[in-house]
């Protein structure tokens, strides 16, 4: 029996790109509002869902002025030679965010990253704001706004075969797809939550690290 193949979730903000384009779009345009709602974010008080919707009607700008913000942040560097890794390889690669899709897209597109599947949560700019729209449904988690674990479930359930799930996170926001995962790739507070919950995983600081083992282990 031929071994099962290996699928990559990635997080966005913070992961595949080198910032947190969502926290910083939010706070710049809130005039740093936002960051009253975190702590209890962080506590698990304030739903993903919730805290994104107060933090979208916080943002007062034009279409424009929030394009022009957006050029000032990237992509981590080592990111598009591993997404084109990925591509040759046959390995397929999902972007997973509880961000927005139109600075997600706008990153990826200078790249040439069009190609790379996006399951996030929609930002419609309108009334001089943005407005948040959350295509998933709640399921079994109503913490999250898109939550990760069920975007792999689901990855699974239409595959109809035995796959093996990496997932790259950075953050809080990644816990439920840490969990569903069978590899994990963390760095800054991810570590921290899967050590407080004996999540298993690989510490990394780039995409060369997290390519690296994976070609190592055979899983490329």
């Amino acid at each position: 029996m031929s071994e099962p193949r290996t699928v990559i979730f990635c997080d966005f903000d913070g992961t595949a790109a080198a910032r947190d384009v969502g926290y910083n779009l939010y706070h710049h345009f809130s005039g740093g509002q936002n960051d009253a709602l975190l702590p209890d974010w962080k506590a698990g008080r304030l739903s993903t869902r919730d805290c994104m919707r107060l933090e979208c009607e916080m943002v007062r700008a034009t279409p424009q002025k929030i394009d022009e913000f957006l050029d000032q942040f990237d992509l981590d560097p080592t990111f598009p030679p591993f997404a084109n890794l990925c591509r040759t390889s046959g390995t397929p690669l999902v972007i997973v965010s509880e961000g927005l899709d139109f600075y997600i897209r706008k990153l990826m597109a200078r790249h040439g990253l069009d190609w790379v599947e996006v399951r996030s949560n929609l930002g419609h700019r309108e009334n001089g704001g943005i407005r948040i729209e959350f295509p998933y449904p709640y399921r079994v988690c109503a913490g999250c706004g898109n939550c990760k674990a069920a975007r792999i479930e689901e990855y699974r359930r239409t595959l109809g075969e035995p796959c093996r799930v990496a997932f790259v996170g950075d953050g809080y926001s990644d816990a439920c797809g840490a969990g569903a995962a069978d590899i994990v790739f963390a760095k800054k507070d991810l570590i921290q939550y899967c050590d407080s919950k004996g999540i298993s995983y690989h510490s990394f600081a780039n995409f060369r690290e997290v390519s690296d083992r994976l070609l190592q282990q055979g899983l490329m």
